[in-house]
């Protein structure tokens, strides 16, 4: 079968480019940096600054923790709640001042940096989400939840010592799961994606911007493997 006669199917929508992470999947990466930011109702999120198969790049705007109003966001508290186990940290200190190559043509930008989170081998779990605004596909990437790099371990069987990577596998059959939105459908998504995006196009189609390749700075230290 012809990749155009099969590309009507969900699972065709799996988009490949190089290192990007562009489609639903399990990744390992390294996290760089986590990065706090704050809408302008109030709300806040974490974005994940990563370096997968020794290509930078930036997970933006689905991990919210806080909603507007101050209290925790129910998913995406739990999901950087679990982020923390997994990593060993029952306290996270409030981030700290740093600048990364992640602007354009990997220009510094200011950011504010969760330190006890950085430059950590973790498995991440992205799924796809697509859907419209103002009449033009959006499209998203949502992280649903991590597992320890050298196990497989889920943050429940690290708390509860129970056998490591039994989550991992229970969470196989989601792995290619996209979600579709707003009435966009399957094929409206392909024909997105097969014209590259077009220019114009509302939502989060840089939020794995091809953030650069330098090593960010924080102040005198230096964060992210060298590549």
């Amino acid at each position: 079968m012809s990749f155009a006669q099969s590309s009507k199917k969900a699972e065709d929508l799996k988009q490949s480019g190089g290192a990007y992470i562009n489609g639903s999947g399990i990744y390992p990466v390294n996290i760089i940096a986590p990065l706090v930011s704050v809408s302008n109702g109030g709300s806040t999120s974490v974005d994940m600054y990563v370096n997968y198969a020794k290509q930078k790049q930036v997970i933006y705007g689905n991990l919210r923790v806080t909603n507007n109003d101050g209290t925790p966001n129910k998913i995406g508290a739990k999901i950087f709640n679990q982020l923390m186990i997994i990593a060993g940290q029952d306290d996270v200190a409030d981030p700290i001042e740093a600048e990364l190559p992640i602007g354009k043509k990997e220009a510094l930008k200011d950011c504010a940096v969760l330190e006890d989170l950085a430059d950590f081998d973790v498995l991440m779990r992205v799924q796809m989400e697509y859907g419209a605004y103002n009449g033009n596909i959006t499209e998203k990437k949502v992280i649903k939840g991590f597992y320890r790099a050298e196990d497989k371990a889920t943050a429940e069987e690290i708390v509860n010592e129970s056998e490591a990577g039994s989550g991992y596998e229970a969470d196989q059959k989601y792995v290619n799961n996209i979600t579709y939105k707003d009435d966009v459908t399957p094929e409206q998504v392909f024909a997105w994606i097969a014209a590259k995006r077009p220019e114009g196009t509302a939502g989060d189609t840089d939020d794995s911007a091809k953030a650069g390749t330098k090593d960010p700075a924080f102040g005198k230290k230096r964060f992210g493997k060298q590549t």
